[in-house]
């Protein structure tokens, strides 16, 4: 039921239900921006805290993935080759059972020497690591409505495939913001552009929106495949022609369904979790049953799925559980985007 609730708000359905549930949601969408509208306005005069080095926020207009995460790990890398150090502020959903969140494990494993802190009160943190971790600017994820926190630049995140959903705010709509929003932004990212069309019509749109703003284009590009448990990296063809089953909790389902594809695999079938769901036990007899039960002996899911479940290494006896490394390519602006981050990072 949430998956075809989350799929309405993406506008991903278009029957009549859909936009009964839609229309019937429209009054708490309302509602909700008229607190999003009072809550940034309660800060505004209460004052932002400045911090003394730069703070640079990379966000979104949406719930779900719009590839926040692996455009902070290009960041993070390009800022360490040049000499700048960097901390990471993350929110973190954590898990009941767990001191990190998804995200921050994943980032530790890709960028081990950049310190990550992990809350939802990221002055708090700064805070604490003043005086204590060197650096000279702080990159955080998922800040764009962190109201508290004042930014010294403003990157946006925006999911090429499906960038605003149905159009509407939460709960009709995936947004959380009016689209007016991204007016602030001093960047805009467009993530997943890998096999798209309309990819200027988009960038032509957001440049009316925002015309000051820096549009950057991006896509992924999946780096062979690697196993769970040991980490051994596989050859790049590992993939190829295999049949697999794939399953993964993450915010866009599709783009891990394309990685899928590009690699060469053989998808029997997709299983999808809500984004940040906690495994179980019974999900993973379930997906480890589905395999064995059609004689696949090689289950795929993504890093950020991959950090949860070590903990299940038991449950996989006979199946070889590989995840697909993904990172970020800047395929247009690339220069002027980081050009404009040491600005930031040296003024």
């Amino acid at each position: 039921m949430k998956q075809y609730l989350l799929s309405v708000m993406k506008g991903q359905k278009k029957s009549f239900t859909a936009q009964l549930i839609t229309y019937l949601l429209i009054p708490f969408s309302i509602i909700y921006g008229i607190g999003v509208f009072c809550h940034r306005n309660f800060h505004r005069l209460k004052g932002t805290y400045k911090a003394s080095k730069p703070v640079i926020s990379i966000g979104n207009l949406t719930v779900g993935g719009a590839g926040k995460t692996p455009l902070i790990i290009w960041l993070a890398r390009h800022l360490q080759d040049k000499g700048i150090k960097a901390v990471i502020l993350t929110r973190g959903y954590m898990p009941r059972d767990s001191k990190d969140s998804d995200e921050a494990d994943m980032l530790n494993e890709q960028i081990p020497y950049i310190p990550v802190l992990t809350g939802p009160d990221r002055v708090a943190n700064i805070k604490k690591a003043k005086g204590i971790l060197p650096v000279d600017v702080y990159l955080c994820d998922d800040a764009f409505q962190h109201w508290p926190l004042g930014r010294d630049l403003d990157i946006v995140a925006v999911d090429a495939g499906n960038p605003f959903g149905n159009g509407y705010l939460l709960p009709a709509g995936i947004l959380r913001e009016p689209l007016s929003a991204l007016k602030r932004a001093d960047v805009l990212v467009m993530t997943k552009t890998e096999s798209l069309n309309g990819i200027q019509e988009l960038a032509s749109w957001l440049k009316k929106v925002n015309p000051r703003a820096l549009i950057v284009e991006s896509c992924y590009q999946s780096i062979g495949a690697i196993e769970v448990f040991g980490e051994e990296q596989l050859s790049e063809g590992f993939l190829k022609d295999k049949s697999v089953v794939g399953f993964c909790a993450i915010g866009q389902p599709l783009s891990f369904e394309l990685t899928l594809k590009n690699s060469g695999a053989r998808t029997t079938k997709l299983f999808s979790f809500m984004d940040h769901h906690v495994y179980t036990k019974d999900d993973i007899q379930t997906v480890a049953g589905f395999a064995r039960a059609h004689g696949i002996q090689v289950l795929v899911t993504t890093h950020k799925d991959a950090v949860k479940l070590r903990a299940f290494k038991g449950l996989f006896e006979g199946i070889r559980l590989v995840y697909i490394p993904i990172q970020l390519e800047i395929t247009k602006g690339a220069d002027e985007f980081i050009q404009k981050i040491i600005l930031v990072c040296r003024h």
